[in-house]
């Protein structure tokens, strides 16, 4: 008796460590965050401006030195920010409880060479650690939405 009770109880608490492993998360890996694009200044700077400026508060423009940056924004990243790493590496903390992300960018484009514009973003986020520190704590981005700019640009050009 005392052998299938030993036994009853080694199941019971294999079946507790396999029942509560977790599958593990695939690694987030970065996107890119600028490209060369085949095409001049003025054309991308144009579809640029149109494509940030509709989606975001622009903050200054200045198409000569190719310079645009935008406002702070609030993503909506759900319950604790639970859908945080869509935009961002997910910052680590003691205790931390999330409870907002925002981002704001900074843009330039220039023409390196005739018919040839780079245009690199800086996104920068900071997400809201609500039970520890209670503040604003930088989390490095992915480049997911970097990455979705620069292909909208050149889907527009083909």
């Amino acid at each position: 008796m005392k052998r299938s009770g030993l036994l009853i109880a080694l199941q019971v608490t294999m079946i507790l460590i396999i029942g509560c492993a977790t599958v593990p998360k695939v690694p987030l890996r970065a996107q890119r965050t600028s490209a060369v694009i085949l095409a001049p200044k003025d054309i991308v700077w144009s579809l640029l401006v149109s494509e940030v400026g509709l989606n975001y508060p622009v903050q200054a423009i200045e198409k000569e030195s190719g310079l645009l940056s935008t406002q702070f924004v609030q993503m909506s990243v759900g319950f604790n920010n639970m859908y945080m790493d869509k935009y961002v590496f997910p910052p680590r903390g003691f205790l931390a409880t999330w409870g907002g992300l925002r981002m704001n960018m900074r843009i330039i484009a220039i023409e390196t060479e005739p018919g040839k514009t780079k245009v690199t973003i800086n996104a920068h986020y900071e997400a809201y650690e609500e039970n520890v520190s209670k503040s604003w704590i930088v989390a490095r981005s992915n480049g997911s939405v970097e990455n979705q700019i620069l292909t909208n640009i050149e889907k527009k050009l083909r």
